[in-house]
């Protein structure tokens, strides 16, 4: 008995987890930026940089409340452009030479 409980738990929890893990996902998915940066992210919690849009050339903002942006503000440098393409997994880092891609 106590064998089928545990398996129960197990599969309850899991089950939770899938669902939690596909709605984090559509919310990095939802998420957008195309910035070239002028000011780059500080070492915080929460990711904000600063600098402008390359195709309509207005200041903007980029920040966000997730730590997914967050982990690669070490690799970010002023004159880098950073693209989160709306509906993709994907965080790109564009620098003189090199596009470095950040799946999750």
């Amino acid at each position: 008995m106590k064998k089928n409980c545990a398996l129960l738990l197990l599969i309850l929890l899991s089950s939770c987890s899938k669902n939690d893990d596909q709605k984090y996902a559509q919310i990095l998915a939802d998420e957008e930026c195309n910035l070239v940066i002028e000011v780059p992210p500080s070492n915080s919690v929460w990711f904000k940089a600063e600098g402008y849009n390359p195709v309509t050339k207005k200041k903007e903002i980029c920040k966000t409340h997730n730590r997914w942006w967050n982990m690669f503000a070490d690799e970010i440098d002023v004159g880098d452009t950073i693209v989160k393409k709306k509906g993709e997994l994907i965080f790109s880092i564009h620098k003189n030479d090199t596009i470095i891609r950040k799946k999750w």
